[in-house]
Order: C-alpha cells, then sequence, then structure tokens
C-alpha cells in the first residue's frame, strides 16, 4: 500500500533525519533511507513519499542493485540528479557485497571458480582469455584480463602472463577462458599453451593451478582432467 502523508507534516522527532539522529541509522525502514539520500521530492510530492513511488516501481529495495539507469529515471519524480544518486548507491551496495564476499572466498578446486565466474564469462561474445591470480591460501588477490580475441581464437603472450602475475606478487594463478560455441573441448592452442604454462610455471615457482574453459552451461578444468601434469 502507498503511504501519502507528506514529511513536512510529520510531528517533531519523526521526520527521517530526526529520527535517525534520535534512534539510529538502523530504526529508518527502506523508505525513509531513500528519502534521507534523495533528500527532496517532486511537486507535489515529499521525499518520503517519492521513495514510496520508487519502492513500488522496483518492488522492494532489492530491486534497487538490479535496475538500470535507463529504468529508475523513467520512474516519476526521478530526474537526471535523483537517477545518479540511485545507480550510485546500487553500484556501491554491489561493490561492497562483491569484495566481503570475496575476502571469504577460497577457489580450492575448479568447481568453485567456475561457480564464481561462469555468469561473467558464458555471456562474453568473443573469446577472452582472465587470469585469476591467488594467494598462499588459494584466496583471490585479483583477476585480470589477459586478451581478447576473435570469436574463435585468442593469442596469449606466456611472458605477458607471468609478468601480470608477479606484479600483483601472485603466488599461483589460474588460466580461464571462454568458447562462445560452448564447446568446452580444449583445442590444440589451448593444450600447447596449458602445457607451456604448466612448465614454465615450475621453473619460476610460480605454478599455473589449472586452466579453466568455460561454456553456456558446463566447464572443462585441465587439472581435473589431468592432475599428473600439475
Amino acid at each position: 500500500m502507498k503511504n501519502t502523508y507528506k514529511m513536512k507534516n510529520l510531528p517533531k522527532g519523526e521526520q527521517p533525519d530526526e529520527k535517525a539522529l534520535r534512534f539510529g541509522i538502523g530504526a529508518l525502514s527502506d523508505a525513509e533511507l531513500l528519502s534521507v539520500i534523495i533528500r527532496s521530492g517532486c511537486t507535489g510530492r515529499s521525499a518520503l513519499q517519492t521513495s514510496y513511488e520508487i519502492l513500488d516501481s522496483l518492488e522492494g529495495i532489492g530491486g534497487l542493485t538490479e535496475i538500470s539507469p535507463e529504468r529508475i529515471h523513467q520512474i516519476k519524480g526521478i530526474g537526471r540528479v535523483k537517477t545518479l544518486q540511485l545507480a550510485a548507491i546500487a553500484e556501491l551496495s554491489r561493490r561492497i557485497w562483491k569484495e566481503q564476499r570475496e575476502s571469504f572466498l577460497l577457489f580450492e578446486d575448479s568447481g568453485s571458480i567456475y561457480r564464481y565466474y561462469r555468469e561473467q564469462m558464458r555471456h562474453l561474445q568473443q573469446e577472452e582469455v582472465w587470469l585469476l591470480l591467488l594467494d598462499n591460501r588459494l584466496q583471490r588477490l585479483k583477476e585480470l584480463a589477459v586478451s581478447k580475441g576473435t570469436v574463435n581464437r585468442s593469442l596469449v603472450s606466456p611472458r605477458d602472463v607471468f609478468r601480470l602475475a608477479l606484479s600483483q606478487k601472485a603466488v599461483c594463478f589460474v588460466l580461464m577462458h571462454n568458447h562462445p560455441s560452448g564447446d568446452v573441448t580444449p583445442s590444440k592452442d589451448d593444450i600447447t599453451l596449458t602445457d607451456h604454462l604448466i612448465s614454465l610455471g615450475k621453473m619460476l615457482e610460480l605454478p599455473l593451478v589449472d586452466h579453466i574453459i568455460f561454456g553456456e552451461s558446463r566447464y572443462y578444468s585441465f587439472r581435473d582432467s589431468f592432475p599428473e601434469r600439475f
């Protein structure tokens, strides 16, 4: 149900700003939190009423992280500035969630890597090669794009792979790439590159942990298929 009262008519102490100061920011409802951020409403609507309109359009606060800025701008009473404010909040929320999740995330096997990266990899239109850099606890340090090729081929320089890994002080690394065709069968080039990186990694004491090929709904792990090579 939509709420139609105006913020300026709320009793003293019940306006969101004052309520937050008295009881803490956690005491505010979703609509009140939004009203504190957007600050002002539009003609005939207070910031709080506009916030209820936003939540109605999003079907709850969770929709804010999924809606595009273009869609936000279509909500009645949301102009360019408020669109940017809400889009910024959504992006901050996504980044905070991602950082917190990654701080506890261990990439101990091919399945954990696939589950984490599959949505990012499966929608790529071209073949791309990524480097997942890990510390000594197999926690993620960073992922880096190594190359972006055509639909059928991507070029990778082993020199660049190790240069990037060393620059980030990685202890080990995983190579990842997608096959836009959906077929995860490794090519001859994939096999040759993997063997080369395994050999160089042993020499440099910076081992390749795995090479994973992503398809539409499945993956191929070199380590799972040939553990003796690693």
